[in-house]
């Protein structure tokens, strides 16, 4: 990836291509919500050769939304109670923060299972070091801003569809060669 691509570059990108096929999930909240996104991303990632050229039914992304999901909120909950038990309650962002120290290294689980990558977890934590924990968090934590932000426009998804074609660029541009 070029020295002048940033998260905001990647933002961009994602904006673009949106504008550029405009396809949307249809109801992103639904009890499959997982595959739902994954059928949708799997539409935005290019083929990778050597791959296979269709969407594989076989694979649980529900499973794996929910253990990242899951794993991410356990964070969030434990050291929300902790501070609360404490009665730091100004330190209550720091459970938020937790949420996405755990959640930043299943960075690229989605995108890695989409392209049938042998052990998709131990390789989600892999490329998150390779691209640099502070470096991930850091780009995550705009990401994940941006898209929550969107949340409360007239338009919701508009910008969580941007921010995970972000994430796919993100992917193919910094992980996708080395894997």
């Amino acid at each position: 990836m070029g020295a002048a691509t940033t998260v905001c570059s990647l933002l961009r990108q994602g904006a673009q291509q949106l504008a550029e096929q405009p396809a949307r999930v249809r109801q992103p909240l639904s009890p499959h919500i997982f595959t739902t996104g994954a059928r949708w991303m799997f539409a935005h990632l290019p083929p990778l050769a050597g791959r296979p050229a269709g969407f594989d039914d076989t694979i649980r992304f529900g499973r794996y939304g929910s253990l990242k999901y899951g794993s991410s909120l356990l964070a969030l909950l434990v050291v929300a109670g902790v501070l609360v038990r404490l009665h730091l309650f100004l330190l209550l962002p720091l459970a938020g923060l937790a949420f996405y120290v755990v959640e930043v290294h299943f960075l690229f689980l989605f995108p890695l299972l989409l392209d049938c990558v042998a052990h998709p977890l131990r390789a989600s934590v892999r490329a998150t070091y390779r691209v640099g924990l502070l470096k991930a968090l850091a780009w995550t934590l705009v990401l994940a801003a941006f898209m929550l932000a969107g949340l409360l426009s007239r338009r919701p998804w508009h910008n969580w569809h941007i921010g995970c074609l972000a994430l796919i660029h993100w992917y193919r541009h910094e992980v996708r060669a080395g894997v």
